[in-house]
């Protein structure tokens, strides 16, 4: 056998041996995007809303003798603060991170809690807090929890006399 012959077919075997391997990348890659539930857009697109809905409640705090503000850091990431009007030094403060399939929510002195996105439809999704067996919660219910667990972080605060 001559020496062209063996490495053209060697090189031939080389070019199937990934043909074969880059197809079976995509497919992958293509079964990992459909059996995504909730597609990167639909998050984008509730994180927006989220945020919509936070600076909302945040503006009417007012009603209730607290100030607040969002503080955007990037497109994923926001900080809302809170503070009791009758208490400057009470405040409080939750970092929250769209981070893939769920929100990280990093709470001041409070710890970290998740919110997971799931889809209710192909059309619809919601979120949820794994750590509570909550129903599933639209945008603007996701605002006041947050900031709900938040008022609750400070009425506790002053209640305790920290």
């Amino acid at each position: 056998m001559d020496i062209k012959k063996m490495q053209s077919e060697f090189i031939q075997k080389r070019k199937e041996l990934r043909r074969r391997a880059e197809l079976s990348s995509e497919k992958k890659r293509h079964r990992s995007q459909s059996a995504d539930p909730v597609a990167r857009y639909q998050k984008t697109e509730f994180w927006k809303l989220l945020l919509q809905e936070l600076e909302w409640v945040v503006t009417a705090l007012h009603e209730i003798n607290f100030t607040g503000s969002i503080s955007p850091f990037g497109e994923q990431i926001v900080r809302v603060s809170l503070r009791d009007v009758g208490s400057p030094s009470a405040s409080t403060r939750t970092d929250l991170i769209l981070d893939g399939d769920r929100i990280r929510c990093s709470v001041l002195n409070a710890g970290i809690y998740y919110l997971n996105f799931t889809a209710l439809s192909d059309a619809q999704i919601a979120i949820q807090d794994i750590q509570r067996s909550g129903n599933p919660m639209d945008p603007r219910k996701t605002a006041e929890y947050v900031v709900e667990r938040m008022l609750n972080i400070l009425e506790w605060n002053q209640a305790n006399g920290v």
